[in-house]
């Protein structure tokens, strides 16, 4: 009989934002084992809600679970009861790579950094004796666990893969892929924004061939039938001989007209050749961190090499081109003052963008603002990571960093972003490549609302019975 994995993705499952996109990481994992072991050694199940109907339907041998911060609460409470059925418990994700101190005493195992090789040695172990003892574990690498006294240890960091060509196609057969989907063609980041843990999660800069890109779009296109697809890389465009070879080698393909592309990418390396390539590969939409329209603020947040005059010209290039001009922007830095975020506002509002997301600055493990945050008493390594929700309109208690504006006054003025960032998105829906997308998301959040409210019915009846 196979083994049995059950993949826990811990998200809030009434969040639309959370569960929009299948957990690709899992899919990696689970590609890996099937490569190394065999197609039919293991059986997986990927879930994301009820995961106790699932330990008790699926009785699995051993779970595995991911998670970001703002989750990792969840997580915990998921450990607690895997760990009543006496099952092994791996956790790995962004946030116990970050803090591998919070490691609760219900998990096994925490998987620091890239997974795929970690998870192969892990499961060589529990393959061989039945258990993640730590006696077993103390000898693989890239992990950090529990001896039986309950003290923590890591081991020998495990170097980056490279290249990436040899890590295996996520498994999507056990996933949900729609119709817009995405991929990673390449992981980490070169530069370093002060909010930002991705690129010191994944490391060193690595690229996967233009060959194996094409590859993944092909089997997206030609096995799921997806029409839109969205490179959820850090920054897709930061190789210029690699995105020539994916346009060029795209451009073979029949099917390039039928499929549009979104990608994200730095507004300083948007110059007229790249753009135009943007445009021969079908990219309908690019994002762009942009983050302030106060070049002081602009360069606190991403550094010294970008200005605002960098944002503006990326946008009339990508406009130029008919491309669909996407960004986010930050407020709330610790020194920023009401009247450079207003300098933000103006930006946003004047700066002919297609679609907008204003989020106020939330200090995540691993990054230059968490160890401010820390240094000041607004989090520790041990909280309710709840606090941590990057939404921070249904963040009931934020960590808020400004030393010039109250809560009430970040409430305001998130509020007054949130009411512009409406009026672009209605002002552009018609004509947006992700009209669909909206109207679909619409959809799922009045069902979401619906099934919260009757789930607390459901909830207040079993108690008053």
């Amino acid at each position: 009989m196979p083994t049995k994995v059950l993949w826990v993705n811990a998200i809030n499952p009434y969040a639309e934002i959370e569960y929009r996109y299948p957990p690709l990481g899992l899919g990696y994992l689970a590609s890996s084992l099937r490569a190394h072991f065999g197609p039919d050694t293991f059986q997986f199940r990927v879930v994301n809600r009820d995961v106790e109907e699932a330990l008790t339907d699926f009785q699995p041998d051993i779970v595995g679970i991911t998670t970001v911060t703002q989750n990792y609460s969840m997580a915990k409470k998921y450990a607690r009861a895997i760990r009543q059925k006496r099952l092994p418990v791996i956790i790995g994700g962004i946030h116990i790579s970050m803090l591998p101190s919070s490691l609760s005493p219900d998990m096994d195992v925490g998987v620091i950094g890239e997974g795929e090789e970690t998870i192969l040695d892990l499961f060589e172990l529990f393959m061989k004796k039945g258990n993640l003892d730590s006696e077993g574990v103390s000898q693989i690498r890239g992990i950090v666990y529990r001896n039986p006294g309950g003290s923590l240890h890591l081991t020998e960091k495990r170097p980056p893969l490279f290249p990436l060509d040899r890590i295996s196609m996520p498994a999507r057969d056990l996933l949900s892929i729609e119709k817009h989907s995405y991929l990673f063609s390449s992981r980490g980041c070169p530069f370093r924004c002060v909010f930002c843990a991705s690129s010191r999660y994944w490391g060193p800069v690595r690229f996967f061939s233009a060959e194996y890109v094409v590859r993944e779009i092909r089997e997206l296109v030609g096995a799921y039938g997806v029409k839109l697809i969205s490179f959820y890389d850090d920054l897709m465009i930061a190789d210029g001989p690699r995105l020539k070879k994916i346009v060029s080698l795209l451009q073979r393909e029949d099917f390039l007209p039928k499929v549009k592309f979104s990608v994200n990418a730095r507004a300083n390396l948007l110059d007229e050749g790249v753009v135009k390539l943007l445009k021969e590969m079908n990219v309908v939409s690019v994002g762009m961190g942009l983050e302030s329209g106060n070049e002081r603020v602009l360069r606190y947040l991403k550094g010294p090499h970008i200005s605002v005059a960098d944002n503006q010209t990326a946008i009339r290039l990508l406009k130029k081109y008919g491309i669909a001009a996407n960004a986010s922007f930050v407020i709330g830095s610790p020194d920023e003052t009401e009247e450079e975020i207003g300098d933000t506002y103006r930006f946003i509002k004047t700066g002919g963008l297609s679609f907008v997301d204003a989020y106020v600055i939330t200090p995540f493990p691993g990054t230059p603002i968490w160890e401010y945050a820390k240094s000041v008493g607004a989090v520790q390594d041990d909280m309710e990571w709840e606090r941590l929700n990057v939404n921070y309109g249904t963040n009931p208690n934020p960590v808020i960093l400004s030393q010039t504006l109250s809560k009430e006054a970040m409430d305001r003025l998130f509020a007054k972003f949130q009411r512009l960032r409406l009026f672009i998105a209605m002002k552009n829906i018609l004509r947006h490549p992700f009209f669909w997308d909206i109207c679909r998301l619409s959809a799922r959040r009045m069902f979401n609302k619906l099934r919260k409210v009757h789930k607390r019915k459901g909830d207040k009846t079993l108690l008053e019975g």
